[in-house]
């Protein structure tokens, strides 16, 4: 389910405190990642900033490291 359509629909679209914590100790240690501080880290693969990915709970990495919070 979309980040949006979550939203309207009155669900949580931003992860938990600890899920985002273990998904940015799995970015962190990833080889696909450009940047060492947490403002400057971007995914080589989809490009996106890792900061904003790993707080919504529909995100996934695109290497299957870490799922959405659905899955």
């Amino acid at each position: 389910m979309s980040t949006l359509k979550r939203f309207l629909n009155g669900r949580d679209v931003i992860s938990s405190f600890e899920v985002i914590e273990n998904r940015l100790k799995i970015c962190r240690s990833c080889e696909n990642k450009y940047g060492d501080e947490l403002k400057n880290m971007i995914c080589k693969i989809c490009e996106c900033k890792i900061r904003y990915k790993v707080r919504f709970e529909t995100s996934t990495c695109p290497q299957d490291k870490w799922n959405s919070v659905d899955s």
